[in-house]
């Protein structure tokens, strides 16, 4: 059997050259890196491989049947959409998707977003920055109410990964 021919089309929406790819060398005997694909260059670089990793190329039903050595497909992020997935069952290409990533870290940035859109938090940066809480006859702008979320109750929408993690925090 030959060795896998493997194209990373999106290299630099995951790394910032601080990722060891050495691993994937033991996956595949040879590995095409690009920074980018513009959606005219899909095919091209895509190539004979049968392993494709994408971030945010969008892979439709004309790539996929075109892309006659593709076999696998793994996405470098949690979605799908972006993926013709009827297309690749159809031709018998597989797709991998990364499960559970940054959980927590999505969780902590819900909790700073709600916490700076009670305290109105942008609009008092602007506020600063353009010189308008400075200028302030009192010097105590109060333009943007605020609200204080004791004695609030907290919805939480959907109940898979990130809404049990939400749940937890909560």
């Amino acid at each position: 059997m030959s060795p896998l021919n493997g194209v990373l089309l999106d290299l630099a929406t995951i790394d910032q050259g601080d990722l060891d790819l050495s691993p994937l060398d033991r996956v595949c005997g040879a590995w095409r890196r690009y920074p980018q694909t513009e959606p005219t260059q899909i095919l091209e670089h895509l190539g004979d491989a049968q392993i494709a990793v994408t971030n945010k190329v969008a892979l439709d039903r004309a790539v996929l049947a075109a892309a006659s050595s593709l076999r696998l497909i793994c996405i470098a992020a949690t979605g799908t959409n972006h993926i013709d997935l009827n297309a690749a069952r159809e031709h018998g290409i597989a797709v991998a998707n990364v499960v559970r990533y940054a959980t927590p870290a999505v969780v902590q940035h819900v909790f700073a977003l709600i916490l700076a859109l009670t305290t109105r938090l942008p609009d008092y940066q602007r506020a600063v920055a353009s010189g308008a809480w400075q200028q302030h006859e009192r010097f105590c702008l109060m333009d943007y109410p605020i609200r204080e979320l004791a004695g609030r109750t907290l919805g939480i929408l959907g109940y898979g990964e990130l809404g049990q993690a939400v749940a937890r925090v909560a």
